[in-house]
């Protein structure tokens, strides 16, 4: 999987979520280290995505 796919994964996820997911459980369902995540999430929110971290994971904005 190339990296724009993934992060494109990443907004449908937490898009489709109403509680926060891990950093952690991303990476493991993505087969990617937590730092790439970590990475691709840092990106994500440099192109205007609305994504907030919370203690327990990332959530789109509007999902709160």
């Amino acid at each position: 999987m190339k990296a724009a796919e993934r992060r494109q994964k990443i907004i449908e996820r937490l898009s489709q979520s109403i509680v926060p997911i891990s950093a952690t459980y991303l990476a493991q369902s993505f087969g990617v280290s937590r730092q790439i995540i970590v990475g691709d999430v840092a990106l994500l929110r440099a192109n205007n995505h609305d994504i907030i971290s919370t203690p327990k994971g990332y959530i789109r904005a509007q999902a709160q």
